[in-house]
């Protein structure tokens, strides 16, 4: 038996992911403002694309249009969606966090508007992290007491970080799963069992899977040569520089051991227990590649049909600044030199690590925002790269220009992310029916 969805501020998609590549699921409707972001999803999910004043209640569409104008009538099992997090971001310092002040803060009530009208027994809600303490916590408040007046018990409702899940990114998300209070009575444990199931991974919390791994299509435990030849070039990368961060940097070169499981687990302090657990830990990497598709897939080896794989141009100083900044190093690197750049933000010229988690993908902005390879020799990651830090499988196109399509994955839900929420809300359906 299909269940029908209802998808809101869809995006490219990934969030919706997990739904749709179960089978389980039907689409009543998506709906989505910004046109290449919604030609992406419903290209993928093979779904009709229909501007919102073209929309008559048709089922299995993409409608493009402002939600405000939106309205849906049908029933649902499932909505989904995640509203527009500006200003509710962190990353926007909490004195412009206006949150609910500001049009864009109560899209949310959209999201609750067509909660109400079709009457799903699950729903999911996604935001940033900062949504939580925006206008002193006020917003969270108010969202959570509205999902709870509309008849919804919060099952879920926390902050969860997708490395612990297999995603090889440090990205923090709030995720709601409220179910309707009329459908489980008691059956706290049952629910509680089924969540602690699928969102808590206890070797992924402490194992997280890293960029060299999703790139490679490989465990850790078969990339020892391959790390030795990206680690080594890095070797006398700031001799010529004098300040703090040359000095960590050398002290740190020189404490690698150059194996790279005994330097995964010391940069990402991980205390050793036993090497079975180490093993046990590997497989549960290998298995994640191969959900994602990705395993003996060595992403520069793969056509992919929507260029998204194609290196941005060199610019011959970028070069020369990204020569003198290690793994996991930003700007600050090279501050004192000729190389020096203004930066605020911490991933201004950030590198990848290869064995550590990603820092989180970013859908807008220049100047050095863009993430950096792990390879002495690259500049920015590619649209793909990003896509795959950020779990969507490679036979997912983007539609758009370079600058929409990398829009559109740094705003995405992991999709890694939504397949193990999928699995949540799937037994909990099947709960529900059980008790029906």
């Amino acid at each position: 038996m299909t269940r029908q969805i209802i998808s809101l501020f869809t995006g490219a998609g990934g969030l919706d992911w997990g739904f749709h590549n179960s089978g389980n699921y039907d689409l009543i409707a998506s709906n989505e403002l910004l046109e290449a972001h919604l030609k992406t999803y419903t290209q993928n999910n093979k779904l009709s694309f229909i501007k919102l004043n073209d929309y008559t209640d048709e089922k299995e569409v993409g409608i493009c249009g402002d939600i405000h104008e939106l309205d849906i009538s049908y029933e649902a099992d499932v909505i989904l969606g995640g509203p527009p997090c500006q200003d509710f971001s962190v990353l926007r310092g909490s004195e412009k966090r206006a949150g609910l002040k500001v049009k864009r803060g109560k899209l949310y009530e959209q999201y609750l508007r067509i909660l109400k009208k079709a009457q799903p027994k699950v729903f999911v809600f996604e935001n940033v992290v900062g949504m939580t303490s925006a206008n002193k916590g006020l917003a969270y408040e108010l969202i959570q007491q509205d999902f709870i007046d509309a008849g919804y018990k919060l099952v879920f409702n926390d902050i969860i970080n997708f490395s612990t899940l297999g995603v090889p990114q440090a990205r923090k998300r709030l995720i709601i799963i409220g179910v309707k209070k009329s459908l489980i009575k008691n059956q706290d444990v049952a629910i509680n069992h089924i969540l602690s199931k699928y969102l808590s991974n206890e070797l992924l919390g402490k194992y997280p899977l890293t960029p060299l791994e999703i790139f490679e299509g490989k465990p850790l435990s078969e990339l020892n040569d391959t790390y030795l030849d990206i680690i080594k070039k890095y070797n006398g990368c700031m001799d010529d520089i004098d300040n703090d961060e040359a000095n960590r940097w050398k002290s740190e070169y020189k404490s690698l051991k150059l194996n790279i499981v005994d330097d995964y687990l010391s940069n990402n302090n991980i205390s050793f227990n036993n090497s079975e657990e180490i093993n046990k830990a590997m497989l549960e990497h290998e298995k994640i590649l191969k959900i994602l598709g990705y395993y003996n897939k060595k992403i520069s080896e793969q056509q992919y049909l929507d260029n998204s794989n194609k290196f941005p141009r060199k610019n011959r100083k970028v070069t020369e600044r990204l020569h003198h900044i290690p793994p996991f190093y930003n700007f600050k690197a090279v501050e004192n030199t000729p190389w020096k750049v203004k930066g605020l933000m911490s991933n201004i010229y950030r590198r990848l690590h290869p064995l550590k988690p990603s820092p989180t993908i970013i859908a807008y902005g220049g100047g050095g925002t863009g993430g950096y390879h792990y390879e002495y020799d690259r500049q920015a990651l590619t649209n793909r790269e990003r896509a795959r830090i950020q779990t969507f499988p490679d036979n997912y196109l983007f539609n758009g220009n370079t600058a929409e399509v990398r829009a559109q994955i740094g705003e995405a839900v992991p999709p890694l992310a939504s397949y193990w929420i999928e699995k949540v809300v799937t037994d909990i359906l099947k709960l529900i029916d059980d008790n029906l």
